[in-house]
């Protein structure tokens, strides 16, 4: 299929709670031979008045052949505001891939419960993904620069 990239496809990723505000671990995709870190530090929780500050690492954008990505976001529920359960955010992302800084941005909606919906935008490209959570699980619906379906697994325990 045109314009899907191989290291995207399969991929496992294995996380590990280290404090409240911090994750570590490792992404693994077979099909390249790749085992790259993960993290995501939540330097600043979210306030009445100010927004969350998160800075991490992952592998680089959706669609890319290679390359790590190191960013921060920031992020703020509109909720309390607005009384509509909405949060955007925007970021700094440096892709070794692009070897650029790049604007990530999105918006995440809860629809229901169970049911949320995201509109990402991760500088490049924008992407839509629906999730259906439950417990310590969840599956997330993604459509890939709009057009490329695909499906998240995640569990907890």
């Amino acid at each position: 299929m045109e314009g899907v990239i191989d290291r995207a496809t399969h991929r496992t990723i294995l996380m590990r709670r280290i404090s409240p505000s911090f994750q570590l671990g490792l992404e693994i995709n077979e099909g390249e031979g790749e085992v790259n870190p993960v993290a995501n530090w939540r330097a600043l929780s979210e306030t009445a008045t100010r927004p969350a500050v998160i800075f991490g690492t992952s592998s680089d954008r959706i669609g890319t052949p290679h390359g790590q990505a190191y960013y921060v976001t920031l992020s703020k529920s509109l909720q309390p505001a607005l009384d509509v359960p909405v949060a955007p955010y925007v970021g700094l992302s440096y892709s070794e891939f692009e070897d650029k800084f790049l604007v990530p941005w999105g918006i995440h909606a809860s629809l229901t419960p169970n049911w949320s919906a995201m509109l990402m935008h991760d500088g490049v490209n924008s992407h839509l993904a629906a999730t259906y959570a439950w417990k310590r699980h969840s599956v997330t619906l993604l459509a890939v620069e709009r057009r490329n379906f695909g499906i998240n697994l995640s569990t907890s325990f």
